[in-house]
């Protein structure tokens, strides 16, 4: 069981940090959780090709660290995710009124991040959102244990986890362990031993960013019981 300080900051108290390292730790983790599931967001909803949802997205997280819009997040609203799709809905809704508005002689117009309100739900828009955003915290943590594996001099380990529980869940044909050990040219226990250990360790992986994705506690439980399906202590 993985336990965390308590002490340990929390998402928005990283980014309101007077530490220019923690500020940019943060900032990091954020652009690269959320990159996909904005750009995903941005390509749905207004129809983008992938250079110029690329070029928004861009635009969007510069702005929004720029401007400090997401150390504003109030947990009492909703979860931190919800309020970055409702910047981006913003953002975006914004520049292409703008976009227009110059097309017809007119001025620019800045968004006020203070009076952006949740927008109308969207389920479609909200799934998509949500899914790739899992995706990135999945992402985020494979390549952490592929990191952790490489220090470990564990790469086999790494590779039987990647084949069964990442390839396979993604093809929706998993191989089997007698396939896994004929592959590696390990005993087929080797198998079980590799993925016992893998999965523990990745579970731990992915707690640790949902824990440095989040403002709260109550929120961190809630982001772990959404994509693990588990209880915590």
């Amino acid at each position: 069981m993985t336990t965390f300080p308590s002490t340990q900051h929390s998402l928005v108290d990283a980014l309101r940090s007077d530490e220019a390292s923690t500020r940019e730790r943060a900032v990091e983790l954020v652009a690269r959780i959320y990159r996909a599931p904005v750009m995903a967001v941005v390509m749905h909803r207004w129809q983008l090709q992938a250079a110029d949802a690329e070029d928004l997205t861009h635009d969007f997280l510069l702005q929004a660290f720029d401007k400090e819009w997401f150390s504003r997040y109030d947990a009492s609203r909703g979860r931190f995710r919800t309020f970055v799709r409702t910047c981006l809905l913003a953002f975006a809704s914004s520049r292409f009124k703008s976009e227009q508005r110059l097309k017809r002689g007119g001025a620019t117009e800045h968004v006020a991040i203070d009076d952006v309100t949740l927008p109308v739900h969207d389920p479609e828009l909200d799934a998509l959102f949500d899914r790739e955003w899992a995706r990135s915290v999945v992402s985020s943590a494979v390549d952490a244990l592929r990191t952790e594996c490489q220090t470990l001099n564990r790469e086999t380990t790494f590779a039987v986890f990647l084949a069964h529980d990442i390839d396979g869940a993604e093809d929706g044909e998993r191989t089997s362990y007698r396939e896994l050990a004929d592959r590696f040219r390990i005993p087929v226990t080797q198998v079980t031993n590799f993925l016992t250990w893998a999965r523990r360790r990745f579970r731990v992986h992915v707690l640790d960013t949902l824990r440095a994705l989040t403002a709260d506690d109550a929120e961190f439980r809630n982001e772990a019981r959404a994509l693990l399906g588990v209880e915590l202590p």
